[in-house]
């Protein structure tokens, strides 16, 4: 069996409105707020992967 990745832990700071809107949307969906925003990352932490594969690769972007 494989090892899974070694993982690091973010902050950052929210205004109370902000932060409750998060809570509010998480347990709508039932999911924990930290999942919630791992989904909302998603999609921009795949292009920052790719960029950053291709600049180090020297691959010309797609645009």
């Amino acid at each position: 069996m494989g090892l899974s990745p070694l993982k690091k832990q973010i902050s950052i700071f929210l205004s109370l409105d902000d932060w409750k809107m998060i809570r509010e949307e998480a347990a709508r969906k039932k999911i924990p707020m930290t999942e919630l925003c791992r989904r909302w990352m998603r999609a921009d932490m795949e292009s920052l992967r790719l960029s950053l594969k291709r600049q180090r690769h020297k691959i010309p972007d797609d645009d």
